[in-house]
């Protein structure tokens, strides 16, 4: 048997009946009464009107199918007809152009005073990367080999020490934050460098700021020392 030879389409007052062409009529027949079966007291008690689409009957075989249905399902079924109407065509989405992600790329991120922001809790290991088109907020350490990516500003609450880019859209006015500064490599927008060899904050943190200013990054204390 040709399983998913016949579908049950329901709407209000109507069951629509799709058949395929190729199979023969007596074998429609027996899965139409499977399916009535298994159905239950599904349509007991309703009032259908019954079209079919895919395969034509001859009005012997429509008459057949009706009383089936008639004595099966428990429903008063009002009528049964081929149906003519076209099955709604499935809506494609357009698909983008090149030059479409190109014009995108012409818009930075806004939301740098108060746009959609991702917090993330907990350590950020080796391998690890986390990307947003947004601002970044890690509540824990990011170790190094850890890379973290944003369209808008980048504030850990921890040490980093891993690779970090923010405004990667191309924003020169975000910024980057950490309680311990000390990345790998540290970007925004376009413009790339690196903590210094040598930093020593004596085992403690200092929250410091980055950010850029006439095309070059600037890395200064974000709270004076006490």
């Amino acid at each position: 048997m040709n399983e998913g030879s016949v579908i049950f389409k329901g709407s209000l007052n109507c069951l629509t009946i799709i058949m395929k062409e190729e199979i023969e009529f007596d074998e429609i027949l027996n899965q139409i009464e499977e399916k009535i079966i298994s159905a239950g007291k599904f349509f007991k008690g309703a009032k259908l009107k019954v079209k079919y689409r895919g395969k034509k009957l001859s009005f012997e075989e429509e008459e057949k199918v009706f009383q089936l249905l008639q004595s099966k399902s428990g429903a008063q079924i009002t009528g049964i007809e081929m149906d003519m109407e076209e099955p709604p065509k499935a809506e494609v989405e357009p698909i983008p152009q090149p030059h479409a992600k190109i014009r995108m790329s012409n818009f930075y991120f806004k939301g740098l005073e108060e746009g959609i922001t991702k917090f993330y809790r907990g350590t950020v290991r080796s391998g690890q990367l986390i990307n947003f088109d947004g601002n970044l907020v890690v509540i824990g350490d990011v170790n190094p080999g850890a890379e973290l990516i944003a369209t808008g500003n980048v504030v850990v609450m921890g040490s980093l020490r891993g690779i970090v880019h923010a405004g990667a859209n191309g924003n020169k006015q975000a910024i980057v934050v950490a309680l311990n500064l000390q990345p790998t490599q540290l970007r925004i927008a376009d413009i790339i460098t690196r903590s210094p060899d040598e930093k020593d904050n004596s085992g403690q943190f200092i929250p410091e700021i980055a950010y850029v200013k006439d095309d070059m990054v600037y890395i200064e204390r974000y709270l004076p020392a006490r």
